[in-house]
């Protein structure tokens, strides 16, 4: 695990040191990002889900996918509700504290830890996680409302979500037991075989100039529920249905990610406090590389 994140953390610390010394310049990361998002990441996703069999992936790998988001987005609609939290923040958590970085930070631990075969399982798990964020998620945040609120706007969010989409596409050739051209599954694989370091890098680049001045107690709510409570629920479902194994630990790795990135999209598009995603993101993503021993640890013990 060390090695692994020694390796995390330097690809990590070259694309801060890039953006620091100007090698690459402000907003480089958008570029890198839409390389990404609309055409390696989607590459990788398809290829991989549609070469990984879906036979076994039943209930149980239903159960522990989705009841764990559902348990952590009902206690942040709990804490509106008591009157703990302000609507705003309430929303917020419905959606951060479910949504993990699960494909530039989740594929490429899954991937060293558990070996390239993980990745179309991590796909998979990331499919069902975000559907179910898209849907569930959503629909419970919108019940989250005081007074005058701003309409939500996610189905416009969800079309742009080539992720999902692509995930979706996989999952239909897998089903099928349909295979790509030879070719196409070629020029697919290997723009795959960029994503893992590249996205890495990326969020390196882009956690450049982030601070976390204030908002602490936010901060220390909207990551406790990420990275203590949401695995900590998976585990608890995993042992309840007795789901252990291979697969089980890949979607493990999944629930367990930081803040995703495109939370600060999100937080656009419904009028979140843009600052406290992005202080979020920076915190639970350092918090996270010392949390990857324990998480190994229960890994290993627990499933």
């Amino acid at each position: 695990m060390t090695y692994i994140i020694g390796n995390l953390a330097l690809i990590l610390a070259a694309g801060w040191l890039f953006r620091r010394f100007g090698i690459v310049g402000e907003g480089s990361e958008k570029s890198f990002n839409q390389y990404l998002y609309y055409l390696a990441l989607p590459a990788l996703i398809i290829v991989k889900i549609a070469d990984t069999p879906l036979g076994g992936l039943g209930w149980k790998f239903l159960l522990a996918n989705t009841l764990p988001l559902a348990v952590v987005m009902g206690l942040a609609w709990a804490l509106w509700k008591a009157g703990k939290i302000d609507w705003r923040l309430g929303r917020l958590l419905i959606i951060v504290s479910a949504m993990g970085n699960t494909v530039y930070l989740g594929f490429p631990v899954a991937a060293m830890r558990l070996g390239e075969q993980a990745i179309g399982y991590a796909a998979i798990a990331t499919s069902v996680q975000n559907i179910f964020i898209f849907t569930f998620g959503f629909a419970l945040m919108t019940l989250v409302c005081e007074r005058d609120c701003p309409p939500s706007r996610f189905m416009r969010l969800i079309g742009r979500n080539v992720v999902l989409w692509s995930s979706v596409a996989g999952l239909l050739l897998s089903a099928a037991g349909l295979r790509l051209p030879e070719l196409l599954h070629k020029v697919l694989s290997d723009l795959g075989k960029t994503t893992l370091p590249l996205s890495v890098f990326t969020i390196g680049v882009s956690l450049y100039g982030k601070k976390v001045a204030h908002n602490l107690p936010r901060i220390a709510l909207v990551s406790g529920l990420k990275l203590l409570a949401l695995p900590l629920f998976y585990l608890l479902t995993a042992g309840a249905s007795g789901f252990s194994g291979f697969v089980p630990k890949v979607a493990f790795i999944e629930m367990v990610m930081p803040v995703a990135v495109l939370n600060y999209v999100i937080a656009l598009e419904f009028d979140f406090d843009a600052d406290l995603v992005s202080q979020s993101i920076l915190f639970s993503t350092l918090a996270f590389f010392p949390l990857l021993y324990l998480y190994d640890w229960a890994m290993l013990r627990f499933l």
